[in-house]
């Protein structure tokens, strides 16, 4: 990467703040430049990227590493655009952020049982956004499915944009009585998680509201 100084892992999580590599807003675990009035951050997968990588959806295939998108070119993932680092194959044309391309294969629960898979298809609306596309005409993405009954499901775009956009509104000292809203309804209560930093916690809160509204 371009920057010169040294990187260090961030010793809080952060509710919110947008990668200077990928250009994508983040929520969680970041790199932060050594220098205090330096504003440069990662994603931990940016700061941690690799120059070659592979994803199970796609055999046989390579994805290498670019720090600087062109113009037009978006994220076959989530849909969105590529204006820093990102992921490309030369064989299958396919493009990927970072982020999309570390995806976890499963959101477990706090029992430890998958309640959501990764997939490359859409197989219905998705819960949260009520529509089949995402932000460009005719594309769906990915998404990840409920496993409650297989067909439900929630855009990967809509699920990267839920944390960062919910966290960041509420100011630190009201989110141990604050509540997230989803679909319309009130959910649940995630400020101990956000206090505690555990991120991971509240992804899973959130699709286990996610699927209660659905249901």
């Amino acid at each position: 990467m371009d920057h010169q100084h040294t990187l260090q892992l961030n010793g809080s999580e952060l509710p919110s703040f947008m990668c200077s590599g990928c250009k994508e807003q983040g929520a969680g675990t970041s790199y932060i430049c050594e220098y205090s009035n330096c504003n440069y951050i990662l994603h931990k997968e940016c700061a941690e990227s690799v120059k070659h990588a592979v994803h199970p959806f796609f055999k046989n295939c390579n994805f290498e590493l670019y720090e600087k998108a062109e113009e037009g070119g978006f994220c076959d993932a989530c849909g969105k655009d590529l204006l820093g680092f990102y992921y490309a194959s030369s064989i299958t044309g396919c493009a990927l952020h970072p982020c999309c391309l570390n995806l976890k294969e499963n959101i477990l629960n706090d029992d430890g049982n998958v309640i959501m898979t990764l997939s490359h298809e859409v197989p219905s609306d998705c819960v949260h956004c009520k529509q089949k596309h995402v932000v460009r005409n005719q594309f769906e993405g990915w998404s990840y499915v409920f496993n409650s009954d297989g067909k439900s499901c929630v855009h990967v775009s809509c699920f990267k944009d839920m944390i960062p956009e919910n966290l960041k509104k509420r100011p630190r000292r009201r989110r141990m009585r604050s509540f997230m809203k989803f679909t319309g309804k009130l959910v649940v209560n995630i400020a101990i998680d956000l206090i505690t930093g555990d991120i991971t916690n509240s992804i899973s809160t959130i699709v286990e509201a996610l699927a209660r509204s659905n249901g």
